[in-house]
């Protein structure tokens, strides 16, 4: 299983009428969690797209709202990957407060696509190798 933590501060512009984070900036959220999460691994969304033509489209997204974030909040994005990539890859993101109380979780599940064909693949193995050893116990 791997793991990744990414903090993010919520922005005035970002809140309600009733100074909750808007409801739809957790998508985006979770889009920056996900990219920094592979960003830790090395692997960055650019390389993926410009050089091993690749993209990863969003298949399905799914978001539970448990309590609100708000303006000023200090907001701790934990995501996960479960398994490792085959067609799909799904990350697993749940969302802290300052007081380490849960206000969402989610997950969002991408494929790999090859640019030159606009065909589904399986996960490259530029995106494998570096996840491997996260997963090693699994695979014994």
């Amino acid at each position: 299983m791997y793991q990744h933590q990414f903090s993010v501060r919520v922005r005035y512009a970002e809140t309600d009428q009733m100074g909750y984070l808007y409801y739809g900036y957790y998508a985006q959220y979770y889009e920056v969690a996900r990219a920094e999460a592979m960003r830790a691994l090395g692997i960055s969304y650019r390389d993926l797209e410009v050089e091993h033509k690749i993209m990863m489209p969003v298949m399905s997204l799914n978001i539970r709202y448990v309590r609100p974030a708000h303006y000023d909040d200090l907001l701790r994005m934990e995501t996960t990957l479960r398994r490792l990539p085959g067609r799909h890859i799904t990350f697993y993101t749940e969302v802290f407060n300052q007081k380490n109380k849960l206000l969402n979780g989610g997950s969002v599940k991408l494929c790999f696509i090859d640019n030159a064909t606009n065909k589904s693949i399986t996960a490259p193995e530029y995106l494998l190798a570096p996840l491997r050893p996260f997963f090693k116990k699994e695979h014994e």
